[in-house]
């Protein structure tokens, strides 16, 4: 796959339609807090498309999007359902037919390992306590159930998002339901929350399910770890690889040097089954990049640069593009910035260019990779095929990167 994914924080893009906002309304160019609204929808991804195609995007992948009273919408009411203040069902498909005219897939979060406790499985459970056909969807402790000062369930983290118990076969046909149904809408693929969190045989129920409608439906579950493993035991395509993130960051930032860097990412070099992994540099819930590289515009161009040439899928964070600044989160999920005057220009015409060059040179997705030198201050590897080589210097002395091509 040589497409390179754009993730999208919905409530903070663009907003498309100011007739279905959440209230209350933050202004767009104030920063977020935890709970606030900023009118972003399925309208205003539709409506930017174009700049999505201009700058050369190949996947977007949307954070949830199911109705859920939260802005990030990890505490899903509805899973069959699109959150009223994104817009409807007939605004998603037709972001989706737009999307597929532009020849871009699309990829939603499926937040399986958790529901809100708005759901109305829970709430149901909560009004009947045992006497709830649903009482056994969760891992509840005692009746009456609890949210504060200290749940009487299982939890994800959190009062508000109560953990499934994945081996009750209701819970597994229900969520089988949900992905048949947006499945056969017709999205090109899932990014599963928290999917280490649950045993593989779930996972192989849900899979098998989406494949039987699209046979090249793509699979990515979130994990915070080294992936090898993890895609060994689990049924997906690829995962959020945050180990490459956490490692560039250190050798940019001369926390470590080129050699134990190339040490930490050796997997990526070995092991072709994480090749489909995604390349993170940034996500909703990560300090933004530019940050992280203490405002370097030349080191955020080494970044990509690396996430672009060894192997994996590149992911740009939106927003990472134009140099969008952020702290912790919620402060790493500020409204996309349209005004061009304010964009870091030489990121944005950067990733351009590596998004053009991997297009082009099918050795940055599929070739092999070979390490030519390891000094000090810096490292070369050669990505190749039989009919093509690129060779890619990265200089931290003098803080830039070099790209070489040739014909075989």
């Amino acid at each position: 796959m040589k497409s390179t994914i754009y993730q999208i924080f919905p409530d903070r893009f663009y907003n498309g339609n100011p007739f279905n906002d959440p209230q209350p309304l933050r202004k767009w160019k104030q920063k977020p807090s935890r709970g606030s609204f900023f009118g972003g929808d399925l309208s205003g991804i539709t409506k930017k498309l174009n700049y999505l195609k201009h700058l050369g995007i190949g996947a977007i992948y949307l954070t949830p999007i199911f109705e859920a009273p939260s802005t990030h919408k990890y505490d899903t009411k509805d899973y069959l359902k699109i959150d009223s203040g994104f817009g409807t069902l007939e605004e998603f498909k037709r972001l989706l037919k737009r999307a597929h005219k532009f020849d871009i897939k699309v990829i939603l979060d499926g937040v399986f390992n958790h529901t809100g406790d708005h759901f109305w499985a829970f709430e149901d459970a909560r009004k009947n306590g045992k006497k709830s056909r649903y009482w056994d969807w969760y891992n509840i402790y005692n009746y009456p159930i609890k949210r504060k000062p200290k749940p009487n369930y299982e939890h994800a983290g959190i009062y508000y998002i109560p953990k499934l118990k994945h081996d009750n076969p209701e819970v597994i046909a229900h969520f089988v339901k949900v992905v048949q149904y947006w499945t056969k809408i017709g999205i090109d693929g899932w990014r599963f929350d928290m999917s280490w969190c649950i045993g593989p045989d779930f996972w192989k129920k849900i899979t098998q399910a989406a494949l039987a409608i699209n046979k090249d439906i793509i699979f990515i579950g979130e994990y915070w770890e080294e992936p090898s493993e993890f895609l060994k035991k689990y049924p997906f395509h690829g995962a959020t690889d945050y180990i490459f993130r956490k490692a560039t960051l250190q050798l940019l930032n001369k926390k470590i040097e080129p050699k134990e860097y190339l040490n930490v990412i050796q997997y990526k070099i070995e092991d072709r089954n994480t090749w489909y992994c995604w390349n993170m540099l940034g996500s909703h819930d990560t300090q933004r990049l530019l940050g992280q590289l203490h405002g370097s515009v030349e080191r955020a161009k080494m970044a990509f640069t690396l996430q672009f040439t060894i192997p994996g899928l590149p992911l740009i964070y939106y927003g990472d593009e134009i140099g969008l600044f952020g702290g912790k989160d919620p402060d790493c999920r500020r409204p996309f910035d349209w005004n061009k005057k304010h964009w870091k220009k030489e990121i944005f015409e950067h990733i351009r260019e590596l998004i053009k060059l991997r297009k082009e040179r099918s050795a940055l997705s599929i070739g092999d990779i070979k390490i030519l030198e390891i000094e000090k201050d810096g490292f070369s590897f050669e990505r190749f095929t039989t009919s093509e080589s690129i060779e890619i210097e990265i200089d931290l002395k003098l803080q830039k990167a070099i790209i070489r091509k040739s014909q075989l």
